[in-house]
């Protein structure tokens, strides 16, 4: 054989990380453990190419994971590790499931040798089967030499859309064995997975917009996570209509600022009863049983979303189709471009649409001011704060439990890539923290600034030191209202004898208290708490300016919850509960 035709001779881990490579990754997530040396040897000789991201343990480092592929909308590559170390991670799956995240999660698991006589860090059966049902496909690499072309189809399956997570698991003594490489082999794939509805949906959506009375569209989480919101924008204004957005925000599907976003559904009950016509594009209607349930009876309903599992799951809808945001509005909006609706009809549906959007500016003045001046900080103040003092392009990560629909109503956000949330199918205490530690990675020239509750924030307090670590300037703000305050809200607006016994049952933390900033800087963050306005706009304009992690401790006040209830439940149509 000529030597331009001899094949190197590599180890399973050596065989990874080329091929890792070749598909364009650039960070790779994992922890150091027993039986992963020989990967992330293979990965130090590679970290000019692959940065290395760790973290205090794999809960922590997968949400990162997680937080990362989302901002960048295009798979992570995480290990983790044996059986605990995938348990640990199981958070960032369950939540990639929920938010249709990429995330080609990877666990080291027992050596062939070994598999099944449950030694070493063992698993009953396979490792795969903890994420059986939230996961896209899974696999464990039989040899060292299918490297290449497993890890290839991974990264093609969690890419396309629905995105979500794949698991592949990796025997120990894979990494060390030795095989010819065919890295060589894999190409960056050009993935064209963004599939536009077929021409008879496209002919029933737009004789829906075209000749009801009063349609509204409600964007989903699916439009800006598949290259939709600009052409929805367009198409709003093309027909006039109203848009509306989910009940919790995770992924912005239309700008808060458009003169015709009218803001939640579960907000404009009375408005979507008057419409005789609801296209839900990427909705997810995530329903807890506790609130009244969203009516679409009378109304025409269509539902369009890229995973067909959703098209009937939720609502039964007249019309289902099946298509990606980006492509399916692209073409429905050049149809209104071609052939434009009546003025008249446009105007007057836009009328309505401005009219219910001054509504919701001064229902959102009306919750800022609460309490605004007060001693003590109150939610609106805190954001207010953070939005005049953090740069214009900040993204805001908001998992702030009883603060979020606050942070939903009082952020104006007109770009997708401005704002992260977490939808009611996820419900995950803890995602936030880290998830902005992977958010801010994908985004190094911009800031991120994560809003969590103290409650969420111990769930997964330790992720701050991979901050610190990898010197990622995300700015965290902890509200410490002193415990878990949307639990004792929800127990009174339900009249429950447990509003007594929020001690009790832990959901108040003053016997010992919590002091988030002593702890924070204690890793080595700029960390301060703060009990003022003037200090809170101090700290953030400080953090603002800083090149590595800060925390600011807000000391805020304990009645947020329950005035937000209340403002709420005041207003027509509208949950009789918080949102959590």
């Amino acid at each position: 054989m000529a030597l331009d035709q001899q094949k190197t001779t590599v180890s399973g881990a050596e065989h990874l990380v080329r091929t890792l490579e070749r598909l364009g990754v650039d960070h790779a997530f994992n922890i150091v453990g027993l039986g992963l040396f020989p990967l992330a040897e293979a990965l130090y000789a590679h970290r000019n190419r692959i940065r290395y991201v760790s973290a205090l343990n794999e809960t922590n480092l997968a949400l990162i994971a997680n937080g990362f592929a989302r901002a960048q909308r295009s798979a992570a590559f995480v290990n983790v590790y044996h059986a605990s170390g995938t348990a640990l991670g199981m958070m960032a799956v369950t939540t990639a499931w929920a938010e249709q995240v990429p995330l080609v999660y990877t666990t080291t698991t027992s050596s062939r040798e070994l598999a099944g006589r449950d030694q070493y860090a063992a698993v009953p059966r396979a490792a795969t089967e903890m994420s059986g049902q939230f996961v896209k496909w899974s696999c464990e690499v039989p040899n060292a030499a299918r490297i290449p072309e497993i890890l290839a189809r991974a990264f093609q399956i969690a890419n396309t859309p629905p995105f979500g997570p794949v698991h592949v698991a990796i025997p120990m003594d894979v990494w060390k064995e030795q095989v010819e490489d065919r890295s060589d082999a894999i190409r960056p794939l050009q993935l064209f997975g963004n599939a536009c509805a077929e021409t008879r949906a496209l002919d029933a959506l737009e004789s829906m917009l075209r000749w009801a009375d009063r349609p509204i569209i409600v964007a989903g989480a699916e439009v800006g996570r598949y290259g939709g919101f600009d052409a929805l924008v367009e198409l709003v204004e093309a027909t006039g209509v109203a848009a509306a957005s989910e009940d919790k925000v995770s992924d912005l599907g239309f700008p808060t600022t458009h003169p015709q976003f009218i803001g939640k559904l579960g907000s404009n009950r009375d408005f979507l009863r008057a419409s005789d016509a609801a296209i839900l594009w990427g909705v997810e209607m995530t329903e807890s049983g506790l609130t009244e349930r969203i009516d679409l009876a009378g109304t025409t309903t269509a539902v369009v979303s890229a995973d067909p599992s959703a098209l009937t799951r939720q609502v039964r809808a007249d019309v289902a189709v099946l298509g990606a945001a980006g492509p399916t509005l692209d073409a429905l909006a050049a149809r209104f471009r071609e052939n434009p609706l009546d003025e008249t009809v446009r105007r007057a549906r836009r009328h309505a649409a401005e009219e219910r959007h001054r509504e919701r500016a001064e229902r959102a003045e009306a919750i800022r001011r609460i309490r605004f001046d007060a001693p003590e900080l109150a939610i609106g103040r805190i954001v207010t704060e953070i939005v005049e003092a953090m740069p214009a392009d900040t993204i805001i990560v908001n998992h702030c439990a009883s603060g979020e629909p606050f942070v939903e109503e009082l952020v104006a956000v007109a770009d997708p890539s401005g704002f992260y949330g977490i939808s009611s199918k996820a419900s995950a205490q803890g995602w936030g923290g880290p998830a902005a530690i992977g958010v801010q990675l994908a985004n190094p020239g911009r800031r991120v600034v994560a809003i969590l509750g103290d409650g969420g924030f111990m769930f997964s307090s330790t992720a701050v030191y991979a901050a610190a670590q990898l010197r990622t300037p995300v700015v965290f703000v902890v509200l410490n209202n002193g415990g878990w305050r949307d639990i004792a809200a929800l127990a009174r607006v339900a009249n429950s004898p447990l509003v007594d016994a929020e001690r009790e049952f832990g959901w108040e933390f003053s016997e010992p208290s919590i002091a988030h900033a002593d702890f924070a800087a204690s890793f080595g963050l700029d960390a301060r708490r703060v009990h003022t306005a003037t200090e809170l706009r101090a700290a953030l304009e400080r953090a603002a300016r800083a090149d590595a992690p800060s925390l600011i401790e807000v000391m805020n006040s304990r009645e947020d919850a329950d005035e937000f209830s209340r403002v709420f439940t005041q207003s027509p149509g509208l949950p009789r509960s918080p949102t959590r």
